[in-house]
């Protein structure tokens, strides 16, 4: 049974299911709402492939409803309860089964996307600025399709409004700057076929109050800077890299840095990466860009412990805005971007510390 899984879930067919599905924001035991979602108009052309897949497979193999209850009572109670009590498709809880996570480097490794024709060759990105676009709280309209957000950018799950990030990078066009995002075909569906959905929760958030007015991170040293925010209950941190190209130009690069502590048998890495360009003649950003690195796990172990210079076995660009970037702007970027807010405000008080780093074990 384990084996018979394991070729399915590295079925191609399957594999972009689950990352749409993912993408979508469907979390793996909502599966009573994913039925009707996943046999509607232009939703079945997505999802129809990976069941099949699972259906011949399962077929070839002798396996039955029974087979897979059995083995997911003790790994998942409540999909073996959908196959025993209703008449939900095996097909669809295995799918489902599935879904519990995604491997993210998938995405660029097997791949599982699919860039657009207008997509810029070399960085994969698209320039919407001469597109006719609209977000809403899953995703992208533009033209006569609808892109889901990739799992790269952090979505909550109960949203009503674009995350900060895609508002603040679309305020940017309005401004009069260029501004490029990364877009995939495998998370598109035709417009008038796009369902959007709002989930309710219980609990009510309350986001933190932000105040960037102030900014006094060090925009204004000269030669090469290198310094980090340091979380010691996670190990955590944030390497930050300023450089003096030259006396129109100041490169700031960030990269934030998990420990590896705790995860040993992880085998690849993943960071968050940005790349700004300031001017110092006109005190604003003419360039910024946020990416992802992946990195294996022994050169991980190795970039750990160097400043922030090394390359990523993986590097894929996101997003990019170009034109006058105003400091505070530049300093929101920073802020939806990363994932740690409270060390991304710590750099902007100022309270850096000289570079710190793990001994490889």
């Amino acid at each position: 049974m384990v084996e018979v899984l394991n070729v399915l879930r590295e079925q191609i067919e399957v594999k972009k299911a689950n990352y749409f599905l993912f993408s979508a924001g469907f979390a793996y035991y909502e599966i009573v709402n994913k039925v009707d979602f996943i046999r509607s108009q232009g939703y079945k052309e997505i999802i129809e492939p990976a069941l099949n897949k699972i259906t011949e497979t399962l077929r070839e193999n002798s396996v039955g409803r029974n087979n897979i209850a059995k083995f997911l009572h003790n790994e998942e109670p409540y999909l073996e309860y959908l196959l025993n009590e209703t008449s939900i498709e095996t097909e669809i809880v295995i799918l489902s089964y599935f879904g519990k996570s995604i491997n993210v480097t998938d995405i660029f490794t097997y791949p599982l996307e699919n860039l657009p024709e207008k997509a810029d060759e070399k960085y994969g990105i698209l320039l919407l600025n001469n597109e006719k676009y609209k977000a809403n709280h899953q995703g992208i309209y533009l033209g006569q399709d609808f892109y889901y957000y990739n799992p790269l950018l952090r979505v909550r799950r109960d949203a009503k409004t674009p995350p900060k990030l895609v508002e603040l990078l679309l305020h940017q066009i309005d401004l009069s700057n260029t501004v490029s995002v990364r877009l995939d075909n495998t998370l598109s569906i035709n417009k008038e076929d796009y369902k959007p959905f709002f989930r309710e929760f219980f609990e009510v958030y309350h986001g933190r109050e932000i105040n960037l007015e102030e900014i006094h991170f060090p925009l204004h040293k000269g030669g090469t800077e290198y310094f980090c925010v340091y979380d010691p209950k996670t190990m955590k941190k944030i390497q930050f890299k300023l450089t003096h190209t030259n006396e129109s130009e100041k490169w700031i690069e960030a990269e934030e840095l998990w420990s590896v502590r705790g995860k040993e048998k992880q085998k690849m890495f993943m960071t968050r990466y940005l790349h700004s360009i300031y001017n110092p003649s006109n005190d604003c950003f003419e360039h910024v860009d946020g990416s992802i690195n992946f990195y294996i796990k022994d050169n991980y172990m190795v970039r750990q412990n160097q400043q922030i210079n090394a390359h990523a076995d993986l590097h894929i660009k996101q997003w990019l805005v170009e034109g006058n970037i105003d400091i505070l702007d530049w300093g929101k970027l920073v802020l939806y971007f990363f994932d740690d807010s409270d060390l991304i405000l710590d750099a902007f008080k100022g309270n850096v510390i000289e570079e710190i780093f793990d001994e490889i074990e």
